[in-house]
């Protein structure tokens, strides 16, 4: 057996312990990192939902769980970050009826609901007055969409479901009949109104009309509200508001008692939209 000097065998030995001791720090490291003991980060956050984007013409009703009548509110929604605002010239009808809408287009106070949105979510508040008194309806709701639905409660001990949704401009023709309610006539005249809606809600147009003794047309100019709409012939003193019902629009008229022509007289009537094809 060949021995090897004294120094060289404990310098082997100091290697052979080092490169032990190395793979024992190796597998302890693996056992540690197996039994989830090591350091690991944190998960990324999560995404933050965008706001939901609530802006143009809406229709909304508001159904009663306690056998209330529905509400029906027409506004028009702009909004800046998380805030959303509805027109100054806001209606809220009830039962959709022309006779009980309250706003400044109806000859009232104006009402302008306000809100906040956080990402799908919406709260919303809105004051009128009602034949129950002054009532602040509070909604809450999600958005899907365009499309808003959710619960309300109000100050004069109401509940019940909402929702809304947003409507196109009221460009273009519409076509029907009318009649005087304070002088009836036995064949009601009929009327064709053309509008033309700009970007601000603005309308302009004008209303050709048959069979009415005391006047022909209307040179027209007023405001789309949600799918409602306010309309006024200033030189004829005359004033046309108009709420949706299905395909067609239920109106009022009015002409002031100092107007040249149909002096102080009011009345309903019915238009439907007319298609291209109907020209």
């Amino acid at each position: 057996m060949v021995r090897m000097p004294t120094g060289e065998t404990s310098k082997l030995r100091k290697n052979r312990k080092a490169v032990a001791d190395i793979k024992i720090i190796f597998l302890f490291g693996l056992l540690v990192g197996g039994c989830g003991g090591g350091s690991t980060s944190p998960p990324p956050p999560a995404p933050a939902i965008p706001n939901a984007s609530i802006t143009g013409q809406y229709n909304l009703v508001l159904t009663s769980n306690n056998g209330h009548e529905t509400t029906n509110i027409y506004t028009n929604f702009t909004q800046t970050g998380a805030a959303i605002t509805g027109a100054a010239s806001t209606l809220v009808c009830l039962s959709n009826d022309l006779s009980k809408c309250e706003g400044n287009n109806a000859g009232g106070v104006s009402i302008t609901p306000s809100g906040t949105v956080n990402g799908a979510n919406v709260t919303m508040t809105i004051f009128f007055p009602s034949a129950a008194g002054a009532d602040t309806v509070t909604m809450v709701g999600t958005a899907a969409g365009t499309a808003l639905a959710g619960t309300y409660t109000d100050s004069v001990n109401d509940t019940g479901t909402w929702s809304a949704f947003s409507v196109s401009a009221l460009s273009g023709a519409y076509s029907g009949t009318f009649n005087s309610s304070s002088n009836p006539l036995a064949i009601a005249p009929t009327i064709l109104i053309t509008l033309t809606q700009d970007n601000s809600f603005n309308l302009t147009g004008t209303a050709t009309i048959m069979n009415s003794p005391c006047i022909s047309s209307l040179t027209l100019s007023g405001r789309a509200i949600g799918e409602a709409f306010s309309l006024t012939d200033s030189a004829n003193e005359a004033v046309l508001t108009a709420l949706p019902s299905g395909n067609s629009f239920n109106f009022s008229y009015n002409f002031d008692p100092t107007a040249a022509h149909c002096a102080g007289d009011f009345g309903l009537g019915v238009v439907t939209t007319q298609s291209p094809w109907d020209y």
